[in-house]
């Protein structure tokens, strides 16, 4: 028998909280609406649990500061510090682009930030201090920018957007969907199964204690994710020093 040679198949949201009701062996004829209610809530904040365990690589993309920060030129010269629009999570990489030649910015931390006796002096900028607040993320950058035409890059980690009807698509790629699945068993189960019910859902999506080489659907997503390109410890790169240095600025 031949295969069928499609790959359309993207299930809505509705069809996968009905798969994780039954797995949690509730009927899904029998839901009502406090029900949905109940999954909508669990599926926002099992996504915002994912988000801090690095299940998020389809999040990534690159963005320039113009984007970002909805600037009229892609820097404004004489302004060190920028909010970026509040969808975004965190920062990976920063470089600047000037006459076609990309630079990197690294990353400092909070102290060092604060140590630079004067923030407003200009130049070309070569760090960068992300401050992560409630409601967005700022970046201030040193030096000051010099001018209104330099371009500025970032690999940025966006949230995963609202899940709200049930007609939506999750915001998931394919071999996430059974991990979206099984974890949000596991948490249905909590709230309306019984306990052994949720101990099982719960192993299937994380994996059992008793057997370490077990990660479950989340942990196995969470492998699928990773980058293939081998593995390099280079002194002072971005990601190395993402909480910043002892660099000096007095």
């Amino acid at each position: 028998m031949a295969t069928s040679g499609t790959f359309l198949w993207s299930p809505e949201l509705a069809d996968m909280v009905d798969e994780a009701f039954e797995r949690a062996r509730v009927d899904p004829a029998t839901l009502s609406f406090r029900h949905i209610q109940s999954a909508r809530r669990s599926i926002n904040y099992m996504l915002a649990d994912w988000a801090t365990r690095d299940l998020q690589e389809w999040k990534i993309s690159r963005v320039d500061l113009q984007t970002l920060a909805s600037l009229g030129t892609p820097i404004t010269q004489g302004t060190a510090t920028y909010t970026l629009s509040a969808e975004y999570l965190d920062v990976m990489n920063v470089f600047l682009r000037r006459n076609g030649i990309d630079t990197p910015i690294e990353f400092m931390s909070r102290q060092e930030w604060a140590d630079i006796p004067d923030k407003d002096v200009q130049g070309r900028p070569d760090r960068i201090f992300i401050d992560k607040q409630r409601d967005a993320i700022t970046v201030s950058f040193w030096t000051t920018p010099e001018n209104s035409t330099d371009e500025i890059y970032f690999d940025i980690v966006s949230r995963f957007e609202d899940h709200d009807s049930a007609a939506d698509n999750p915001d998931v790629p394919y071999y996430a969907r059974e991990a979206f699945v099984a974890d949000l068993a596991a948490r249905l189960a909590e709230k309306f199964s019984e306990v052994v019910i949720e101990d099982r859902l719960r192993v299937k999506a994380y994996g059992s204690p008793m057997n370490p080489t077990d990660n479950g659907a989340v942990g196995r997503a969470i492998a699928a994710t990773r980058e293939r390109g081998d593995v390099r410890i280079v002194p002072g790169s971005n990601w190395a020093r993402r909480r910043g240095t002892s660099r000096s600025y007095r």
